[in-house]
C-alpha cells in the first residue's frame, strides 16, 4: 500500500510538469532524451560553475513499467546532486532554479557511469531509466558550506536550549566537568565499578523529547566492559561513576553520544537521555 502511494505520488508529480511551462526537448550527444519544464527566466543559473551543486528533488523509474525505484518528493527531503554528475551533466548544465526535466536513459548506461556497476538483473538489456528531477536551488562550494555551517549552529543551539531545560527538570542534579548531568533514581551497594570491570546493564534510552529509540529492561547489556571504548563516552564516563545496583537518569550531550554524525536513527548533534540501572559487575 505504502509503495501504491509513493508511486501514485511521483506519477501526480509528473503529470504537473508536463502540464505547465515553456517546455525545451532534446536529446545529448550521450542519447539521453530529455525534457526541460521552465515556468520562469529568472531563476537562479550555473555561470559556468562546475563544483556547483543541484538541490533537487528526483525520482527514479523503471521505465517501461512504470515502476517507482526511488524518490524524495513525498518524503520532502531534497539532495545535492553535482552538476558535473558523469550521466545528466549535459542537461543539468542548462537547468535554472525552479526548472524540473524528465529524463530517459539506458540501463546499462546509467548504472556503469553513475555507480561503476552494471546494470541490476531486474532490467533486461535495452530497458530505460526515467529520471525525473525538480530545482529547489543551485549552490557553490562556497555557498554549500555556508549553508552546512549555518545548519550545524541550528542545530547544536537548539539541542543546548533543549538540554539545558531537560537538566533543569532533574532532581537533584549532579553535573561532571566534561558536560554529563544525571540523577541518582535508586541507590546502590558501596561497591564502584572500575576500568576493566564487566557490568550487566538495564537500559532505556530516548530523546529530549521523550521518543525512545533503544531499551533493554529485561536481560540488559551483558558483559560490557567497562572503559575499553566499545560504548560511547557519556556511558564510559557514567559507568565508572556509578555503584553496583544503583539506578541513575544521565543527560549525556551530542558530544560525548554520536556527535555531529549521529548513528542510524540518531540524528547528528543529538543530546541523549538514558536511565541506566548495574546489575552486576565482575
Amino acid at each position: 500500500m505504502k509503495n501504491s502511494i509513493y508511486i501514485l505520488a511521483a506519477i501526480a508529480t509528473i503529470v504537473t510538469l508536463n502540464a505547465c511551462g515553456n517546455k525545451n526537448e532534446g536529446t545529448t550527444q550521450n542519447g539521453i532524451s530529455y525534457d526541460i519544464h521552465r515556468t520562469t527566466e529568472d531563476g537562479k543559473i550555473l555561470q559556468g560553475d562546475t563544483t556547483a551543486l543541484l538541490f533537487a528533488h528526483y525520482s527514479l523509474h523503471k521505465d517501461s513499467a512504470d515502476s517507482l525505484l526511488a524518490e524524495t518528493f513525498t518524503t520532502g527531503n531534497p539532495v545535492y546532486i553535482p552538476v558535473v554528475e558523469p550521466n545528466f551533466r549535459e542537461v543539468f548544465g542548462q537547468l535554472r532554479v525552479g526548472d524540473s526535466a524528465i529524463m530517459r536513459i539506458n540501463a546499462d548506461t546509467f548504472f556503469l557511469k553513475s555507480f561503476g556497476q552494471p546494470r541490476p538483473p531486474y532490467f533486461n538489456e535495452g530497458e530505460k531509466i526515467r529520471f525525473t528531477i525538480k530545482v529547489m536551488d543551485i549552490l557553490s562550494e562556497s555557498e554549500i558550506v555556508k549553508k552546512q555551517e549555518e545548519e550545524r549552529k541550528s542545530l547544536i543551539e537548539k539541542d543546548s536550549l533543549e538540554r539545558e531545560k531537560a537538566i533543569s527538570l532533574l532532581n537533584n542534579p549532579q553535573k561532571t566537568a566534561s558536560g554529563l548531568a544525571y540523577e541518582v533514581m535508586k541507590k546502590g551497594t558501596s561497591t564502584i565499578i572500575k576500568k576493566g570491570q564487566k557490568v550487566t546493564v538495564l537500559y532505556k534510552g530516548y530523546f529530549l523529547n521523550g521518543q525512545v529509540f533503544d531499551e533493554n529492561l529485561k536481560d540488559g547489556f551483558k558483559d560490557l566492559p567497562v572503559g575499553l571504548g566499545q560504548v560511547i563516552p557519556g556511558w564510559e564516563e557514567m559507568l565508572q561513576l556509578m555503584h553496583v545496583g544503583e539506578k541513575v537518569k544521565v543527560i549525556i550531550p551530542w558530544d560525548l553520544a554520536y556527535g555531529p554524525r549521529g548513528m542510524q536513527a540518531i540524528p547528528p548533534y543529538s543530546t541523549l537521555v538514558f536511565e541506566m540501572e548495574v546489575l552486576s559487575a565482575k
